[in-house]
């Protein structure tokens, strides 16, 4: 029988999220689970450095929407994986990948609702760095417009921050699955939000930094090899990290802990 979405948690009962635990407890199954999350990416990871180091030199074409589709299934693999670590710990990356595919179809889905959510903060932040050489107009024209979309997109954000994770763990359909973020997150909105955030601004200023390390010296820079073995190794340890971090949220939020 289906779960009542709609009485999910009281709302007296709905703890509020201790960000500096969710950091914590992240890296903690990150490091108990290191080998299983690395393979589950290296799946795609590799693949993908080879085909870009290929394309880089003009050996082969536009795979963009291959390579795409492919690291899709990594991210609902990696979610399945984070929710079910416990009884998933000794199993073999295909029975992973088996389990967690059933769900690709919901979770793109459930994506590209999220996207156009994020759009409006896209356009208007277009519209703000480009007023000035293509409209001729200041900024300051566009800078309510950008702050109230921000605001709006980041609401929206936090309010179904829990749907990837939820269509995956709960096996939810699509609208569903973001009734149930709602009722997941309240109370804890901003809180997902700027934790989520920080992430990710955690993650740029990692990349960054590395892209720079990279690019003092031209000739590393340019090395298709030593390429792509950084992308593995920024793709094994980055994406893992994310989507743990969600999964850790979710499990706290629905009192799975």
């Amino acid at each position: 029988m289906r779960y009542n979405i709609y009485m999910i948690n009281d709302l007296r009962k709905i703890p509020k999220l201790k960000v500096l635990g969710l950091y914590k407890n992240s890296f903690l199954e990150w490091k108990d689970n290191f080998n299983n999350y690395t393979k589950i990416a290296l799946v795609v990871a590799m693949p993908v450095a080879i085909i870009n180091a290929f394309q880089t030199n003009g050996y082969l074409g536009d795979y963009g929407l291959t390579t795409a589709i492919a690291w899709t299934f990594t991210f609902v693999s990696l979610i399945y994986f984070a929710i079910h670590s416990k009884n998933l710990k000794d199993s073999k990356l295909a029975t992973i990948y088996t389990s967690a595919s059933s769900r690709f179809l919901q979770y793109l889905g459930t994506n590209l609702i999220l996207a156009i959510f994020a759009l409006p903060f896209f356009l208007s932040l277009f519209g703000l760095f480009l007023s000035l050489p293509i409209f001729n107009l200041p900024p300051v024209v566009f800078l309510p417009l950008s702050i109230l979309s921000f605001l709006l997109s980041s609401y929206l954000l936090a309010r179904f921050g829990m749907t990837q994770i939820v269509v995956v763990a709960d096996q939810y359909n699509v609208i569903e699955s973001f009734k149930k973020s709602t009722e997941l997150t309240r109370k804890n909105r901003w809180r997902i939000f700027f934790a989520t955030f920080l992430l990710i601004l955690i993650f740029l200023i990692a990349l960054t930094g590395i892209q720079f390390v990279l690019g003092l010296k031209s000739e590393i820079a340019q090395n298709q090899i030593i390429s792509s073995i950084v992308y593995i190794i920024e793709a094994s340890f980055l994406a893992p990290i994310f989507f743990i971090f969600q999964a850790e949220m979710y499990k706290e939020l629905n009192g799975k802990k």
